[in-house]
């Protein structure tokens, strides 16, 4: 079978198996489509000694999980690396679904976040983070840049996660890091040459991120991955909000805002961004095979700044989307 007919294939079998899913938002019922709620994140736990990382999974009625107040964790296997195997193995494409392999996951154990030996970590493991430049018009302009004509697209090591809670560790002897607030994609599906028409059968979730950025470095470097790679500069919500292949974002009713010691600094709608999420995936999927559980920081709004140690960022989403809370302190 040639490239091209089994992209077809794929995309058959896909958009059959997604259309019983989403036939509620497809009439913009996103109220009914956020009931039972199903979130995903990682802890580490300590056991006989020894530290270890362990995928959870999350029911609510539609609100965020937070740190403390009896949440109850479930043990499972992590749905994001079966699907990479499942996808790897040339199998049926529509199984190699994070979505659906995690609503259906065997239950080994059950815990709280509030059990003494249990802490959140970053919520997957992705092979890599794509970053989105100068995706909203104010931000560029507040930084004296034009918007591109395409995408503008840089790397992120894995090693830059970290964990909502966890300290971000200012690097010394550098003038200005700012924070970014960002809406981060969760890649579900396997996506490789994805048409923008298709891009939403491959969203697993979403995630809140600050893309923190040494100014330093973009100025001297002349490309950014020094400036948003070093450890710590990614941090994530603890739990990615999953969402049924093929369910369609809502952004003219999501806002995202970013606080400084509670100060509003970043507010701004979803829909403003220049490129789309479908956009950013087809652009995206073009040139690299984004893998289940790879990022995408979709860009920052107006309103980005510096960090100084002893602050607090917050970012949080408001309207028809609720994501679980990024919340850093900085040392």
């Amino acid at each position: 079978m040639g490239e091209q007919a089994e992209s077809d294939a794929v995309m058959s079998t896909v958009k059959s198996t997604v259309k019983s899913t989403v036939k509620s938002t497809a009439k913009g019922d996103v109220k009914n489509a956020l009931k039972n709620t199903l979130w995903i994140g990682r802890v580490r736990v300590r056991e006989d000694g020894r530290a270890r990382e362990q995928v959870v999974r999350v029911w609510t009625d539609g609100a965020a999980p937070g740190p403390a107040g009896g949440v109850t964790l479930e043990w499972i296997d992590d749905p994001f690396q079966r699907a990479r195997e499942i996808a790897s193995a040339g199998e049926d494409p529509a199984e190699a679904d994070p979505w659906s392999l995690a609503r259906t996951a065997t239950t080994h154990r059950q815990v709280s976040l509030e059990d003494g030996d249990c802490e959140l970590a970053p919520p997957v493991r992705p092979s890599k983070i794509i970053g989105v430049g100068r995706n909203y018009r104010a931000h560029a302009a507040e930084l004296g840049n034009e918007v591109p004509s395409a995408p503008l697209l840089f790397f992120k090591p894995p090693s830059c996660l970290l964990a909502s809670g966890q300290a971000i560790a200012l690097p010394r002897g550098y003038e200005r890091i700012d924070f970014e607030g960002e809406l981060v994609v969760v890649i579900g599906r396997r996506a490789r040459a994805v048409q923008a028409e298709d891009a939403w059968t491959h969203v697993a979730g979403y995630l809140l991120g600050d893309d923190v950025s040494c100014r330093d470095l973009q100025r001297s470097d002349g490309q950014w991955t020094r400036a948003k790679g070093f450890d710590g500069f990614g941090p994530v919500s603890g739990f990615v909000r999953m969402t049924a292949p093929g369910w369609r974002l809502p952004v003219d009713e999501t806002r995202l805002q970013t606080f400084v010691n509670d100060e509003p600094r970043q507010d701004a709608s979803l829909a403003a961004m220049v490129f789309d999420i479908p956009t950013l995936i087809a652009h995206i999927s073009e040139c690299m095979t984004l893998e289940p559980g790879d990022l995408i920081f979709t860009g920052t709004p107006e309103g980005v700044g510096p960090l100084s140690t002893g602050q607090v960022v917050r970012v949080v989403s408001s309207g028809a989307l609720e994501l679980a809370p990024l919340v850093n302190p900085v040392v």
